[in-house]
């Protein structure tokens, strides 16, 4: 009897840890969770796909871009053509550049990549995920800007259209090339030229609904998505939202509908993955949610939630012994990306 409890009791600590992990919203929302603005990161140096090192260090004095990629997916790719553009016309300025890739691609897939992408700067090698847990990486792709104080300053989480005007721009304010002014002006300009009248007041529904979900208004968020999504169906981060809201809400139905759609749009989505999981798993379906959490724990650089997600499922299905090393290394894997464990 002495013997059950202590393995209750065990299993019980081990869940609420995780619950205090996954459960409870975060307190600031940012694609970088353990780097402050204005604050300097984490040195490292790491070797390029050549076998040369390069050090953060090493680069102050310039304007530092950091792009975190999946060499495989879509959103990346389109982060690093950007970043070629970008590294064209401000090498000469002052800036560096650099793509930090994880340990899940094989150096020459990484190097076929930067030749198709014709890319010129380094693409560096994060094989033990030192960085990304040092950084609090959570998304892919994930973009900072370092000032020449080597200083946090900047961020792009994912990738939208205005990802490289809007990194083009900060760094042209950072390297002295345009004031601040003159990016506000340059702002409004690409605003009127690149957006639709659709796309714009889809992006003002989605930032509304974001503001709204930050204050715990997730009932009034949602019809603020839905209409974004209406005038814009691409839109994969208002999808996400929108699952969630309905997850809260029980509308199961909905939910499914909405991740399966972020899918359609973005197969590469491990957020989306872990929604589906999610969903299936509140509805009964356990070993189609086995299936896609399964998938989101192999896509994700940060697999923590997914295989929290995992072992409920396995916990619902009695395995309880696979259950328990599943959760373990969901809190593994949580501490180390937040740099409190190797």
């Amino acid at each position: 009897m002495r013997s059950r409890m202590s393995g209750y009791v065990a299993r019980m600590t081990v869940v609420l840890a995780l619950a205090v992990f996954f459960l409870s919203p975060p307190a600031v929302c940012s694609a970088f969770r353990n780097l402050k603005d204005g604050e300097i990161p984490p040195d490292f140096t790491l070797k390029d796909l050549s076998g040369v090192e390069h050090s953060l260090s090493a680069e102050k004095g310039k304007v530092v871009v950091l792009c975190f990629v999946k060499g495989v997916q879509d959103r990346s790719i389109r982060a690093l053509n950007g970043l070629t553009n970008i590294y064209a016309s401000l090498k000469d300025k002052g800036l560096s550049v650099f793509a930090i890739s994880e340990n899940d691609e094989s150096i020459e897939d990484l190097q076929s990549l930067k030749e198709k992408l014709a890319l010129k700067f380094p693409v560096l090698l994060d094989k033990d995920r030192e960085i990304y847990g040092k950084y609090g990486l959570f998304i892919f792709p994930s973009t900072a800007i370092i000032d020449q104080e080597g200083r946090f300053v900047f961020e792009y989480s994912s990738y939208g259209s205005d990802f490289e005007q809007a990194l083009m721009d900060k760094s042209k304010v950072l390297l002295g090339v345009i004031s601040e002014e003159e990016l506000a002006r340059s702002e409004m300009k690409h605003e009127i030229q690149e957006l639709t009248p659709e796309a714009k007041e889809a992006q003002r529904e989605m930032q509304t609904a974001r503001i709204l979900i930050s204050r715990g208004m997730g009932s009034k968020a949602l019809p603020k998505l839905l209409k974004a999504l209406k005038l814009d169906s691409s839109l994969v981060d208002a999808r996400l939202m929108a699952g969630r809201l309905y997850i809260e809400a029980e509308n199961f139905g909905e939910a499914k509908a909405q991740f399966e759609k972020a899918l359609e749009s973005d197969p590469g989505s491990h957020d989306a993955r872990i929604g589906l999981g999610t969903v299936l798993l509140a509805a009964g379906d356990l070993d189609a949610a086995e299936a896609q959490l399964q998938k989101a724990a192999a896509l994700n650089p940060d697999p923590a939630l997914a295989l929290y997600r995992l072992g409920q499922v396995y916990e619902k299905k009695g395995e309880i012994r696979k259950a328990m090393t599943t959760y373990r290394d969901a809190i593994h894997r949580q501490l180390k990306m937040e740099g409190k464990t190797k």
